[in-house]
């Protein structure tokens, strides 16, 4: 996707924007629901605990309430997983990020991998998931490949290169979101995510073939600038 000549509405349309920290106060995040719906981003990417107050703010806009579970880690058993994504769906949130058992896979425990995507998906209750894939977790090019293909063939509508977390895959960058979005279907997108803090660094992951990033940078990126460089 070409976006060199998208306006900052345009722009905003492919993020979804980040508040995440565990710091972060309930003021604070009120203040994020509104520049969520001043600027009209994809979707606001927030704590499960602030879901229903996303929903609340933003009732009315066709901004989406996201959230996520297992960042950085996705030890959790398969039941606290489905728990989790069960909660995500009560409280009401649009889009749902989770963090896969990369442990297992990497221990060659594909089947426990793939029935976790398949229980993920069979729960959403139609909501968009995304697994937050480790990609550069992985040594070998042709498990990343494995990997990307178990959630492909399952029919999932996105997958995701990287929690962005410190203990995760890594930053985002144009050689992994290209081995994903070549081996999706053409149906299926690639969310780039992490240290995606610059309008520059946005251009060259959606010329590899990312169709929506996560980052706490929008305001700055639908600017065209960069923020710094500590920002998610």
């Amino acid at each position: 996707m070409d976006i060199r000549n998208f306006t900052a509405g345009e722009l905003a349309k492919c993020i979804q924007f980040t508040k995440t920290a565990p710091s972060v106060t309930r003021n604070e995040m009120v203040k994020h629901f509104e520049l969520c719906a001043e600027h009209g981003f994809q979707a606001a990417m927030v704590p499960m605990y602030y879901v229903m107050l996303g929903k609340e703010i933003l009732k009315g806009t066709d901004v989406k309430v996201a959230t996520f579970f297992g960042f950085g880690m996705g030890h959790e058993t398969i039941n606290a997983k489905a728990a989790l994504m069960n909660e995500c769906a009560r409280i009401g949130a649009d889009e749902v990020d989770f963090q896969p058992n990369m442990s297992a896979f990497l221990s060659g425990e594909y089947d426990v991998f793939e029935a976790e995507a398949r229980l993920m998906l069979e729960l959403s209750q139609g909501m968009v998931i995304k697994p937050m894939l480790e990609v550069e977790m992985i040594p070998e090019i042709s498990e990343r490949i494995r990997a990307i293909k178990i959630y492909d063939s399952l029919g999932y509508l996105w997958v995701k290169n990287s929690s962005g977390a410190p203990t995760g895959g890594g930053p985002a960058n144009p050689e992994v979101i290209k081995l994903i979005r070549d081996n999706v279907r053409p149906e299926c997108g690639v969310k780039a995510s992490g240290k995606v803090n610059s309008y520059e660094k946005m251009v060259e992951l959606f010329d590899a073939g990312a169709s929506l990033t996560g980052t706490s940078s929008g305001l700055e990126i639908i600017q065209k600038g960069r923020a710094k460089e500590s920002s998610y």
